[in-house]
């Protein structure tokens, strides 16, 4: 069975909003419906999947009967997923296996998180390092420590500069400059993020994703071509995790549980990465766009700045990756996340991105993961 996305819709995603978390994970739940080019009703819709990280950013749980009120049904099943930043990504597999079980036709999946709702980036913070590994927590590691410490080893390794960390940040900001849901909407220079200010060494200010807020919603369907003459299909997705933290791992310069995760998605689809014409992946900092290259099959180990050398993941290229911004440029409201890059993956291969459009695109990946990577999602559209 062919499993297709019929709808989507983001909300802007913001630095800090003057709306409530709830008002804008209405604004993505009607926004979807209201997608859906031959009309959805909420009878139509049998499970409603909400994703997110923390009440504590935007102070609400229990969010599925209030999902299920604004379709005007309470009839469906519903449930809340929470898997770190892989949130959204882990929320769309669910709703992809139980469409292709047969378990539910029609699945809406809503994503949403209000990070500003904590006063100081020092309590948002704490809050993030909650999804570390116990005693990665016990230590005051906070993440952007994690992936710095990751990027000293893939640097020693393989002689990777902070120059070559700053082409991610510098290609994100180009394109988010094209997108008018991007939270930073600004372009930066190799020499405005060298001259950034380290946040943990080598990371800097302009090495690290936005605290955001924001809401995005797609309805997944076993039967697409009922709702729409131009579904976006999920050829395959895949799973997996790692080790929490990355003391644990046999090698921290790589993130293999995103490496198992495409290789699963890309058997189930039959399609490669070869096959791909765009990429959205999880940029929360810009080594681990890098370590994605390589793990995604587009580089060899320790060859993934020659991409942004060599223009191959750039606007124009190849391979464009994170047409959208990314993370960096477009923002991280972490249960949005996920749903907000399937979103961007439908309007692509559907036409309908407008000045950041991927012409000729017709097949799509997106890469969501939590953590250190401790939980990947790897998806593989087609339109």
């Amino acid at each position: 069975m062919r499993v297709g996305i019929v709808g989507a819709y983001s909300t802007g995603y913001e630095l800090r909003s003057e709306r409530e978390a709830w008002e804008l994970l209405e604004e993505a739940v009607r926004g979807a419906l209201n997608s859906v080019e031959k009309g959805i009703s909420g009878e139509d819709i049998d499970l409603v999947i909400v994703s997110n990280f923390s009440d504590r950013f935007g102070g609400i749980l229990h969010t599925v009967p209030y999902a299920l009120s604004l379709l005007g049904r309470t009839s469906a099943k519903g449930v809340r997923v929470e898997n770190a930043c892989a949130s959204g990504g882990t929320a769309l597999y669910l709703a992809w296996s139980m469409a292709r079980a047969g378990l539910a036709r029609n699945v809406l999946v809503v994503g949403f998180e209000k990070m500003s709702h904590q006063p100081t980036a020092a309590e948002a913070n704490e809050v993030l390092m909650a999804a570390g590994h116990p005693e990665e927590i016990l230590a005051g590691a906070p993440f952007v420590s994690l992936y710095a410490m990751i990027a000293k080893a893939y640097m020693d390794r393989y002689g990777a500069t902070e120059e070559d960390l700053a082409l991610v940040a510098v290609k994100n900001h180009e394109n988010g400059l094209r997108n008018p849901l991007a939270a930073m909407r600004r372009k930066v220079t190799v020499e405005d993020v060298l001259k950034s200010p380290y946040v943990s060494w080598p990371l800097k200010l302009y090495d690290s994703s936005l605290i955001s807020d924001g809401a995005a919603a797609v309805v997944v369907s076993a039967e697409p071509r009922r709702f729409t003459d131009a579904p976006v299909y999920i050829e395959g997705m895949g799973l997996a995790h790692d080790t929490p933290g990355i003391f644990e791992r046999p090698d921290i310069t790589e993130l293999r549980a995103m490496r198992f995760a495409a290789e699963e998605a890309f058997r189930i689809s039959g399609l490669g990465v070869k096959d791909v014409h765009i990429l959205e992946v999880h940029d929360a900092f810009t080594i681990a766009e890098l370590i994605a290259y390589e793990m995604l099959g587009l580089a060899k180990r320790g060859e993934a700045a020659k991409l942004l050398r060599e223009g191959i993941v750039m606007f124009g290229g190849e391979k464009p990756v994170n047409p959208s911004g990314g993370l960096k440029s477009k923002g991280h409201p972490i249960g949005a996340t996920g749903v907000g890059m399937a979103a961007e993956i439908f309007w692509q291969l559907r036409g309908e991105a407008g000045s950041r459009q991927v012409e000729g695109a017709e097949r799509g990946l997106m890469e969501n993961h939590g953590g250190t990577g401790g939980t990947v999602a790897v998806a593989v559209f087609s339109r």
